[in-house]
């Protein structure tokens, strides 16, 4: 969540009684995660310190304790509000869909497009390279980001297919799909790269299962 998010969203509880003290803290706590965000995806996860983040922050590093108890928390905020935004562009072609190949076409090609963006490719970078040496950070990441985002499509699955198949289709689903993005994140050159296409092959050679017979 952005600080102008934040602010406004707390500015709207205020008005149901919500006081100012809460707003602030809110407030700074947004301010916190934005600040550490720029640092782990551009200094990396063992670079970033509690007390470079305080330092970028500026005034008391008691106001960072206040709000965060290790740098373990501050990742998983982190990790949090970088999985809301992404959740929120998969869900706005997902919730209250029944399974269709054409909605699945489209969340596809949004999937791509949000794993294809820039802090979404620094993000599974520094996993990949530093979650050999902190455990703690491939955890959290996999349980805030890749089994939330299944959870939701193997939902949409199971509008139609019964739950074994759903995450099969899942499964298969994700794999393609996160493939296709590491494979284009290595490319030297980029350019005409169809992502219409390579989702539209995907589809033409997936066997669906029989739908279920309530369906």
């Amino acid at each position: 969540m952005s600080i102008e998010n934040c602010t406004i969203q707390y500015m709207m509880t205020e008005k149901c009684g919500v006081g100012k003290r809460e707003l602030n803290k809110a407030r700074k706590r947004a301010e916190i995660v934005q600040v550490a965000a720029s640092m782990f995806l551009e200094q990396g996860y063992a670079a970033t310190t509690m007390s470079a983040i305080a330092d970028t922050l500026g005034g008391s590093k008691a106001t960072l304790w206040a709000h965060f108890s290790s740098k373990e928390d501050v990742f998983s905020a982190v990790l949090d509000r970088h999985v809301d935004t992404f959740s929120r562009s998969i869900d706005e072609v997902l919730t209250g869909q029944t399974f269709s190949v054409p909605a699945l076409r489209r969340a596809c090609l949004r999937f791509i497009d949000c794993l294809l963006r820039e802090s979404s490719i620094l993000l599974y970078r520094m996993v990949m390279s530093e979650g050999d040496r902190f455990p703690e950070l491939r955890e959290a990441f996999y349980t805030r980001g890749p089994i939330k985002l299944r959870t939701r499509v193997a939902g949409f699955f199971a509008t139609v297919f019964d739950d074994d198949d759903a995450h099969a289709l899942t499964q298969l689903m994700v794999a393609a799909v996160t493939g296709y993005r590491s494979d284009l994140i290595m490319k030297p050159d980029r350019s005409g790269v169809d992502h219409e296409a390579f989702v539209d092959t995907m589809l033409r050679h997936i066997a669906w299962p029989e739908p279920r017979s309530n369906a």
